[in-house]
């Protein structure tokens, strides 16, 4: 389904019938109208949701009450865009500046290098002539040219700028990192996995695989202060009250078995921060 996914053409996207989901529950409900084809496009259960004769394929309707709107609008992001954007950390109010925060351990000295070995003379009475490969006339190219500064110059512009559309876009789509105690990444981390279990529920594989790549390179680059050891134990509640128990072949979900293989790995070589 995700060679659907990737194949289908945007004018076939706007051009479909419009479907309507009411997602959430109360004053928390919201409601998304977007193009049949678009959310179809994503798996063979959505497909059916919107093309099978059934009562929400009639109606141009479907209710899920227990989807929170956020996160039901990331994958509304996702089916017209193939990504979705990084929600952002929240303030931790009970932090305070005054508190006594260790600082990250410093890198562990490095052995000097040994010394690199020195190259044997070369041959030049026995070496074979060879006609340049492509790779190498474009890399002699770029030698010959390399101090021309008009050359230079049309190497080196840049027609997107960091205030482009399109460059902020794909910068939302980028994980996120800590870089101090008082950002809170609960609400970052449940997002993700929220996602994920959406993905799953709904037969979405490659959104399952991409919200675990988001999740994974998050807690990567996820500096474990002291005062965030919270936001990884209620990812770790999460993963274990709404991911699957083990299937009969004894597979691991894959929610539960990365943030089991972070909590092991980080234990054992990033002390707390």
């Amino acid at each position: 389904m995700s060679q659907v996914l990737a194949l289908t053409r945007f004018e076939e996207l706007i051009q479909s019938k419009l479907f309507t989901f009411h997602v959430g529950r109360d004053s928390r409900k919201r409601e998304f109208v977007v193009h049949a084809n678009a959310v179809a496009a994503t798996s063979d259960y959505f497909r059916a949701l919107v093309s099978n004769g059934m009562t929400e394929s009639q109606t141009g309707t479907a209710q899920y009450p227990d989807v929170e709107p956020e996160d039901f609008a990331r994958f509304v992001e996702y089916a017209y865009r193939h990504d979705y954007t990084v929600p952002c950390w929240a303030q931790d109010e009970t932090y305070t500046e005054n508190e006594f925060v260790p600082s990250p351990p410093a890198d562990k000295e490095s052995c000097p290098a040994a010394p690199k070995p020195v190259p044997e003379p070369v041959d030049t009475t026995r070496a074979s002539w060879r006609p340049f490969s492509h790779h190498q006339r474009r890399s002699w190219f770029n030698l010959m040219h390399t101090k021309n500064p008009v050359h230079v110059e049309f190497e080196e512009r840049n027609y997107l700028t960091s205030t482009q559309p399109k460059t902020v876009l794909l910068a939302a789509f980028e994980p996120q990192y800590n870089t101090a105690p008082h950002q809170d990444f609960t609400p970052v981390f449940l997002a993700h996995a929220r996602l994920y279990t959406f993905a799953c529920m709904r037969l979405v594989d490659p959104l399952k695989y991409l919200a675990l790549h988001k999740l994974h390179k998050t807690l990567l680059d996820f500096t474990l202060y002291e005062q965030r050891v919270s936001d990884v134990v209620e990812l770790a509640r999460y993963a274990y009250q709404q991911g699957e128990d083990r299937k009969d072949d004894v597979i691991i979900d894959e929610l539960r078995k990365l943030v089991v293989d972070y909590m092991g790995v980080s234990s054992l070589s990033n002390p707390l921060a």
